[in-house]
């Protein structure tokens, strides 16, 4: 704090790593205007410093945090010009994803799974996805005939079936293989 000329109601202190020989301490300054990041459990922030350096050594400048240190971990990476990151359609980024749950998994001895997001892009297309359930929904429901979506990922399928999930008239079923795999909405049968 002294090096940094800050008080320390100005500062973030988070134990980074901490052993009987000595204690690693990150120490940032906060924007007045913005909270204390949450604290996050010691796995979220493993997950996240190795995020970052697999970032830092793909050469793609971005800044890693960690959303939510549960089960899953949510990690949000903001940054400049991350468009590549994500890909068409998200595809760059499942792959990041995989790689950094592969490579977590053998280091980690909890085995949780680590969502990434870039720009809030999978919060965004859930968003996306699930309007694309509803207007589906109604098509359904008006014309009687079953609609396929187009392909989709793991993630997106997901939105969809539970965003109608609790719908009376219509249900979801995923059919074909991956990565062709696709929703179809159709009415729900009656039991006889």
């Amino acid at each position: 704090m002294i090096e940094l000329g800050e008080s320390r109601r100005n500062v973030d202190v988070r134990v980074v790593k901490e052993s009987p020989e000595e204690t690693v301490v990150q120490v940032s300054v906060m924007d007045a205007e913005a909270p204390a990041p949450p604290a996050a459990d010691e796995t979220a922030e493993e997950s996240r410093t190795a995020v970052a350096n697999l970032l830092d050594l793909m050469g793609i400048k971005s800044q890693v945090s960690v959303r939510q240190g549960g089960d899953p971990i949510v990690l949000d990476v903001s940054g400049r010009d991350l468009g590549p990151l994500i890909g068409w359609r998200g595809e760059n980024l499942r792959a990041l994803q995989t790689v950094v749950n592969m490579v977590l998994s053998r280091r980690l001895l909890e085995n949780r799974r680590v969502i990434v997001d870039v720009e809030r892009y999978r919060q965004r297309r859930e968003h996306t996805v699930r309007e694309i359930a509803y207007r589906a929904a109604r098509q359904v429901k008006v014309t009687g005939d079953p609609i396929t979506l187009d392909a989709m990922q793991p993630f997106e399928r997901r939105a969809i079936h539970l965003a109608l999930e609790d719908d009376p008239e219509v249900t979801t079923v995923s059919v074909g293989e991956e990565p062709g795999r696709r929703v179809v909405v159709e009415p729900r049968r009656s039991e006889p």
